[in-house]
C-alpha cells in the first residue's frame, strides 16, 4: 500500500510537467487519461458481471465436464478434463486438473488453473463419430475461450457486434443467455454486456432499439448485425 501512495504523487508530477511544457498538449493528455480510466473500468466490470451470473440462481445451469486444451502463459499445452468452476472467494473461474499419474494421497494430484495463468482454453465441438463412421477421422473444431480478467470468454456471436459467454456452449439448445458477459463492436474494446454499452453500439438502429426496449438484448444484437450486414451489401 505504501508503494501505491509513493507512486501517485509521481504520476501527477509527470502530468503537471507535461502540461507546463506544452499547454497545447492538454487535450491529448486528457484523452489518454480518459482511455486509461475506461479500460480500467471495463476490466473491473467483467468479474462482477461474471459473479452476478454465478450467484443469481444459475449454479445449476448446464455446465458439464469437458476436455479442454489449455494453453498456458509459457506456451505449453495440456489437456484438462473439467467443468468451468467458480472460486467463490476470489470471484474467478477455474479449471481443475487431476494428474492421474500421481497417487490420491499426493497433494499435487489436483491443480487449480485460473484464467490469468493461461492464454486460452479450447474444446473440440466437432460431432462425435458414429459406429459407421468409426474409421473416418473428422477434423477437430476447436471452440476457444480467451483468458480475460477473471474468466474465459467464448465468442458465440461473430458480426459487427461480437458477443461472449462465460461457458463453452455455442449458441443452441444447451446455451444459457444468462451466461453472456461481454460484447464488442467490430475490433474495438471488449466491454461489459449491459443496456448502456449495447445502446452505444447500435446507435439509431430502430429494430435493435425496439428489442432493447423489450429487454431482449440478445435479439437486439442479432437484429443490429443483420441490418448492418444488409447495409454493407447495398
Amino acid at each position: 500500500m505504501k508503494l501505491v501512495h509513493k507512486c501517485i504523487p509521481a504520476f501527477f508530477l509527470i502530468i503537471l510537467a507535461s502540461i507546463s511544457h506544452a499547454q497545447s498538449g492538454l487535450p491529448a493528455v486528457n484523452n489518454t487519461l480518459n482511455r486509461q480510466n475506461m479500460d480500467l473500468q471495463m476490466e473491473n466490470q467483467t468479474p462482477f458481471a461474471m459473479w452476478s451470473f454465478w450467484s443469481n440462481n444459475n449454479k445449476s445451469t448446464n455446465n458439464p465436464e469437458y476436455t479442454f486444451l489449455v494453453t498456458m502463459l509459457n506456451g505449453t499445452k495440456k489437456e484438462v478434463k473439467s467443468r468451468i468452476y467458480i472460486d467463490a472467494y476470489a470471484h474467478k473461474s477455474y479449471l481443475l486438473f487431476v494428474d492421474q499419474s500421481l497417487s490420491k494421497a499426493d497433494t499435487n494430484r489436483e491443480q487449480v488453473i485460473y484464467p490469468e495463468q493461461t492464454i486460452e482454453i479450447a474444446r473440440n465441438i466437432a460431432p462425435l463419430s458414429t459406429k459407421k463412421q468409426a474409421e473416418i477421422i473428422s477434423a477437430p473444431n476447436y471452440y476457444t475461450g480467451i483468458a480475460k480478467d477473471s474468466c474465459w470468454m467464448f465468442k458465440f456471436i461473430s458480426g459487427h457486434i461480437n458477443a461472449y459467454s462465460l461457458l463453452s456452449e455455442p449458441e443452441g439448445k444447451m446455451f444459457n443467455p444468462k451466461s453472456i458477459v461481454a460484447i464488442q463492436l467490430n475490433n474495438g474494446s471488449i466491454v461489459q454486456y449491459n443496456e448502456e454499452n449495447l445502446r452505444a453500439m447500435i446507435g439509431d438502429d430502430l429494430d435493435a432499439i425496439e428489442s432493447i426496449q423489450w429487454k431482449n438484448y440478445l435479439q437486439a444484437i442479432k437484429r443490429y448485425n443483420r441490418n448492418a450486414e444488409r447495409a454493407k451489401k447495398e
